[in-house]
This record gives structure tokens, C-alpha cells and sequence, in this order.
């Protein structure tokens, strides 16, 4: 189990990574990142080492956030790197389907983008996606380079600010465990 004092120092470099963002400093909120993910995998090694079980008795409603628009792509293969950003997205929310939890992946708005009758604009998915991140109690931040998704990185300040869980890999997130009695 994590310590207390443990929990606080993450507390701390979440709201580092929070300020980093926002002020627009890549390098720094990159090199904090990778600090984070490295920090938790060791622990997740350890966990897995001791044979320790990572469990949750409710699941967590995750919302999934990553790179969607293609940065410096051509328009010949924007909709193709866009596809498969939603592609990922989908089998980042099935793992934490995996382990017993509701994910929200804004990515399928891509098909409203794609076939629907008219095309919204991308304030109003942004918005939307914010929207529901507040109804989210964790977020999968699964892009680990700061600066290469606006909106990612966005989320993820948003989600740090307002004290949400925040999961940098699939293997952060505990595995949903019901209660005997809830057992079917």
C-alpha cells in the first residue's frame, strides 16, 4: 500500500506538472512526466514482485484521453492518423473495461465527425469532453509527450486541478473486485 507521505509527494508533482502545462513549458512537464511514469512503474513492479493485489471494490468511471488530431499531417493523412488515434483510444477504454470499469472515450465522436448529418465544431467537442471529464472520477492519460496533444494535455490539467485520479498507464489502474455479495 502507498504511504502517506508517498501519496502527498505524487499530490506534489501532479501540480508541478498541472503549473508546467499550463505555463507552456514542454521540456520540463515532459521530464516531470517521466518522472511520474517511472516512479509508478517501479511501484507497480514492486507491487507485482510482492504478489500484492491491486483491487478497488467500486468501479471508476475512466475517462480516456490521448491525441486525436494529427499534428503536421497532410490533409491526405489527417483522417488516417485520426483513425487510428480513435482505434487506440478504443483499446485503451477495453483494458480498463478489462478490469472492471467505465471508461468514457471521447475518441468515438470521430464517427459523429465522420457520418453524421452535419460537422460540429471542435469548440463544441472540447467543450463536451470537458463536460464529461467532470462527471469522470479518474482519467487515463495515455500520450506520454507533453505539447503533441492540445486537448490531452488540457484534460489532464483539468483532471489534476480538480483533484481527480490520474492513471499514465493501463497497469496504474486497479482491477475492480466486486463484493462477494454482489457477485452474480
Amino acid at each position: 500500500m502507498e504511504s502517506f507521505y508517498d501519496f502527498l509527494k505524487k499530490q506534489s508533482r501532479l501540480e508541478l506538472l498541472s503549473e508546467q502545462i499550463e505555463k507552456g513549458n514542454r521540456e520540463k512537464a515532459q521530464k516531470t512526466l517521466i518522472e511520474i511514469v517511472l516512479e509508478r512503474t517501479f511501484y507497480m513492479g514492486i507491487q507485482k514482485k510482492n504478489n500484492l493485489e491491486n483491487e478497488i471494490d467500486r468501479p471508476l468511471k475512466i475517462y480516456i484521453a490521448g491525441p486525436y488530431t494529427p499534428n503536421n499531417a497532410s490533409s491526405h493523412d489527417s483522417a488516417r492518423i485520426a483513425h487510428e488515434n480513435t482505434v487506440n483510444a478504443i483499446n485503451f477504454g477495453i483494458d480498463a473495461a478489462d478490469k472492471g470499469h467505465l471508461p468514457y472515450i471521447p475518441h468515438l465522436s470521430h464517427f459523429v465527425h465522420l457520418y453524421g448529418k452535419k460537422v460540429l465544431s471542435y469548440d463544441y467537442y472540447t467543450k463536451a469532453d470537458i463536460e464529461w471529464l467532470k462527471d469522470c472520477d479518474a482519467i487515463l492519460y495515455y500520450h506520454h509527450k507533453i505539447g503533441d496533444s492540445k486537448g490531452a494535455d488540457n484534460e489532464l490539467k483539468i483532471a489534476i486541478d480538480s483533484g481527480k485520479t490520474v492513471f499514465f498507464s493501463v497497469y496504474d489502474i486497479p482491477k475492480y473486485v466486486p463484493a462477494k455479495k454482489d457477485r452474480h
